[in-house]
């Protein structure tokens, strides 16, 4: 009789383990296609002492591998794991004034976090992934072509808007740079020499951008320009433009890398 109850006990792990387990081949349910009929915009909320904002970062790499150019990141620093520019003799600080006035804007309070076309509100990053293809199957409001050079050390801003349907919102413009080395925590390590990508340096029509009207089937152009400032790298430099309004978030989003006469457009499929 005892050696039967210890049989039974040994017994009981692999009852209860493997009875319920699923075939190898119906494990996985393969997601459907995503329709990308527009690019959209993740406003990641990051900063250098933070130990798990690495882990978004690589969220973002995988996206931009799935899905191209469509989509669209900003690494904006603020918080009190920021290190803003200046402040810091030993670190490189690229946290800069209206990082702290977004987070504060959206309510950031637990980094890393972001928003994707302003539409979703705050997400931790392991849904970035789910929300985004939600957002990709979302028809465009507008179409943004642009084009950015720098000459006599500014950048120079063509924008032109168009779209469909008469609209009123806001265009906004940012400087970003990518390929910044500079200390990051990682987890347990201090990373000296962690590539920081799509940093947010500068917004070169205000902070919340300008008002915008579109007449239906007619371009608006628009003509910008910004200083250069002495710790960016022009050659790693890009311009983000958007459209948005308070109540229906980004309409369409795009990004050009700075150089000579060079175009992009945010025409989906383009």
């Amino acid at each position: 009789m005892k050696k039967n109850i210890f049989f039974l006990l040994l017994s009981l792990p692999l009852l209860f383990s493997c009875s319920d387990e699923i075939p190898f081949d119906e494990r996985y349910e393969e997601l459907p296609s995503v329709e990308l009929k527009r690019n959209i915009l993740l406003e990641d909320f990051t900063g250098q002492f933070c130990s798990n904002c690495p882990e978004a970062h690589q969220v973002i790499s995988d996206l931009q591998t799935l899905y191209g150019e469509h989509i669209i990141a900003v690494a904006i620093h603020a918080g009190h794991f920021g290190i803003a520019e200046g402040s810091n003799a030993s670190f490189i600080g690229l946290m800069q004034p209206e990082g702290n006035s977004y987070a504060t804007h959206w309510g950031v309070e637990a980094y890393p976090a972001g928003i994707i076309n302003r539409t979703s509100g705050l997400l931790k990053h392991t849904e970035w992934a789910a929300y985004a293809r939600q957002a990709f199957a979302q028809e465009p409001q507008a179409a943004i072509t642009l084009a950015a050079e720098i000459a006599n050390d500014s950048v120079f801003i063509h924008t032109e808007l168009q779209s469909e349907n008469a609209l009123s919102g806001k265009l906004q413009l940012w400087i970003t740079e990518s390929n910044i080395t500079a200390v990051q925590q990682n987890g347990g390590t201090l990373d000296v020499q962690y590539q920081h990508h799509h940093v947010y340096r500068a917004a070169a029509n205000g902070i919340w951008g300008e008002d915008v009207t579109l007449v239906a089937g007619s371009p608006t152009t628009c003509e910008h320009s910004i200083a250069l400032r002495d710790n960016w790298n022009a050659e790693n430099l890009s311009v983000v433009a958007f459209i948005y309004t308070e109540a229906d978030g980004v309409l369409e989003v795009t990004e050009q890398h700075v150089t000579s006469s060079t175009f992009a457009s945010a025409k989906a499929g383009d």
